[in-house]
C-alpha cells in the first residue's frame, strides 16, 4: 500500500484555501499547518495536524517563529535514502508545501525606517518555499493562493511528475526573487539615488544597484545633480563603448538617444574629443562626453560653449575638475576601471530576456574577400569603426578613419538609408570621404550599399558577410577597386 502523502500548507491570504485543503483530504492526504492557516482549517471541517506536533512550539516573539525549525526543514528537505529513513522512524515528509508570504505591497508609501515596514517581511514562507524548491524532485512547492486550484488539479489528475514540480520549483525561485528585490528597493531608498522621474515626466521610476557595488553602483558624483533614468542609460551606452576603444589609445566618445554621435581617438584627450566631435557638432549638445583617460585643462577648455549633460572619466587632474564643477548643470562621473561583465538584462511584456555581452570581435585575423587587401590604415580605421558599430542602433553603417568616426547612420529601417544618414552627416560637417572606410553591422543584402559607398569615395568595406548575394557584392567592391573584410559576426543592437 503506498504511503499516504503529506502537505504542509501556511497563508497569510486564506483564499482557495478551503478547496485546496478539502481535495486534498478526499485524497487522502494528511495535512499539516501552521498558526492561523491550521485554526482555518480546522474550521471547514477538515483534519489537520498543526505544525507544534513536529516543531514542540506553537508560537515565539510574537508569532514571528512558528516554522523555523529543524525538524519541519528536514522533513521538507528530506531526499533519497533520508526520506526513506524518516518514513521508518515514523517522521513526516512533505510531498506538498503550500504557502501565501505576508503581503509587502502594503508597505508602499511607507518610510523606508518605518517600524512597520519590516512586520511585512514574510522569513518562514520564503525560507519553506524555497527549501520546497530545492527538493523538486520529491516536493512540490507551490506559492502564492492564485497556483493553488492549478496544484490540485495536477495531483488529482496524476501530473504532478518530475516536470510539473520542476516547474513549480522554479516559479518559487522567481518569485521569492522578486519579492526579495521589492523589499531591497524599499530598504535602499536613500542610499541610492532619487529619481525623478522615468523616461517621461508621466512615469515614476527608481533606480537599483547590484551587491558588490560595480560600475555606477561605485561611481562618484564630483559635480551636479544626480542622474535622471535617461542619464544612466546614455551614460551606460557611453561608457560602454568608450571602455572597449582600441588599448592604448586615449578615446572620447560622444553619446546622444543611445547612439555614439561621434568617437574619436588621438594623443591627448582633447585630439581624441576633436575626432569624435568632427563627426557631429550638433548633436552632442545635451548628450554625454565619456572618455577611458584623465581630463585635464587643455580639454576642459577645449569644451567652453558646448553644453553637456554629463562628462565621465577614470580621473580628473584637480585643475579640470575644479574648472568643470562651476558648471553648475554639468554631472561629473567619476567612473571605476573596465566595464561590468556579465549577462545583459531587458524587460518586455510579462517577461525578462538575458543575453550574454556582445563582446567586440577583434580583427586580427580578417577574411579578405576582396582582391585587393586593406592597406594597415584602413585595418586600423576597420578596428575602431566596427566597436564603434556595435554601440550604434541598427541598421548601422558608420564611416569613418584611423582616427575614428566622420559619419554615423543609426536606427532606420534598411540599410541603405542608414548609409544615406552617415554620407549626409559627415557631408554637412565638410568631410570628403576619398579613402574612407565604412562598417556595418550586418550584411549587405543587395549590391546598393556598396555602389553609393564607391559613389562617394569610400575605400573598404568591413561587414559581417552572410547574405546570400555576397558573391554579388563581393563583385561590386572588386569593380570599384575597394578592399573589403568579413568579420563573420555581426553587431546588431536594438
Amino acid at each position: 500500500m503506498a504511503e499516504r502523502r503529506t502537505a504542509l500548507i501556511s497563508a497569510w491570504n486564506k483564499k482557495g484555501l478551503d478547496v485546496l485543503a478539502a481535495g486534498l483530504s478526499s485524497m487522502g492526504w494528511k495535512i499539516y499547518a501552521s498558526g492561523g492557516t491550521a485554526d482555518h482549517i480546522k474550521k471547514s471541517g477538515i483534519n489537520v495536524v498543526p505544525t507544534e506536533e513536529i516543531t514542540g512550539i506553537s508560537s515565539l516573539l510574537g508569532g514571528r517563529v512558528k516554522t523555523l525549525h529543524p525538524e519541519l526543514h528536514a522533513s521538507i528537505l528530506a531526499a533519497g535514502e533520508d526520506r526513506a529513513i524518516r518514513m521508518k522512524d515514523g517522521k513526516p515528509i512533505f510531498d506538498l508545501v503550500a504557502v501565501d508570504f505576508y503581503p509587502f505591497e502594503k508597505t508602499a508609501g511607507m518610510a523606508a525606517d518605518d517600524p512597520e515596514l519590516v512586520e511585512f517581511i514574510d522569513i518562514g514562507g520564503p525560507t519553506m518555499a524555497r527549501a520546497a524548491a530545492k527538493n523538486w524532485r520529491h516536493v512540490i512547492s507551490a506559492v502564492g493562493c492564485d497556483v493553488f486550484p492549478e496544484v490540485l488539479e495536477a495531483i488529482s489528475n496524476g501530473a504532478d511528475d518530475d516536470e510539473f514540480r520542476r516547474l513549480m520549483a522554479s516559479r518559487t525561485f522567481d518569485i521569492t526573487s522578486c519579492y526579495d528585490l521589492d523589499i531591497s528597493l524599499s530598504l535602499e531608498r536613500g542610499f541610492v539615488p532619487e529619481l525623478r522621474y522615468g523616461e517621461n515626466p508621466h512615469q515614476s521610476a527608481v533606480v537599483h544597484f547590484t551587491w558588490p557595488r560595480q560600475g555606477f553602483g561605485s561611481a562618484e558624483i564630483l559635480g551636479g545633480k544626480a542622474l535622471s533614468y535617461n542619464n544612466y542609460l546614455d551614460a551606460t551606452a557611453a561608457w560602454d563603448l568608450a571602455v572597449e576603444m582600441p588599448e592604448g589609445s586615449l578615446s572620447a566618445v560622444l553619446m546622444k538617444h543611445g547612439n555614439p554621435c561621434g568617437a574619436g581617438r588621438g594623443i591627448t584627450p582633447t585630439e581624441a574629443f576633436d575626432n569624435a566631435f568632427r563627426a557631429d557638432s550638433v548633436s552632442p549638445y545635451g548628450g554625454i562626453l565619456a572618455l577611458n583617460c584623465t581630463v585635464d585643462m587643455e580639454l576642459v577648455a577645449r569644451l567652453k560653449g558646448i553644453f553637456l549633460e554629463i562628462v565621465m572619466a577614470p580621473s580628473f587632474d584637480d585643475d579640470a575638475l575644479l574648472r568643470l564643477q562651476k558648471r553648475k548643470k554639468l554631472r561629473i562621473l567619476r567612473m571605476p576601471d573596465g566595464a561590468e561583465d556579465g549577462r545583459q538584462m531587458r524587460s518586455i511584456n510579462g517577461g525578462l530576456l538575458f543575453q550574454e555581452q556582445d563582446t567586440v570581435s577583434t580583427l586580427e585575423e580578417v577574411n579578405v574577400v576582396s582582391i585587393r587587401s586593406p592597406s594597415e590604415q584602413e585595418l586600423a580605421a576597420m578596428d575602431i569603426l566596427w566597436r564603434v558599430c556595435r554601440s550604434v542602433k541598427s541598421n548601422a553603417i558608420v564611416i569613418g578613419d584611423s582616427m575614428g568616426t566622420l559619419g554615423v547612420g543609426a536606427g532606420q529601417m534598411s540599410r541603405i538609408e542608414s548609409l544615406d544618414l552617415a554620407v549626409r552627416r559627415a557631408r554637412r560637417e565638410g568631410h570628403s570621404l576619398e579613402g574612407a572606410v565604412l562598417a556595418s553591422d550586418g550584411f549587405f543584402p543587395f549590391r546598393d550599399g556598396p555602389d553609393k559607398a564607391a559613389e562617394e569615395g569610400i575605400a573598404a568595406i568591413v561587414q559581417p558577410g552572410g547574405s546570400m548575394r555576397d558573391q554579388e557584392v563581393i563583385d561590386t567592391v572588386n569593380r570599384h577597386g575597394m578592399a573589403m573584410v568579413f568579420t563573420g559576426t555581426r553587431h546588431f543592437r536594438h
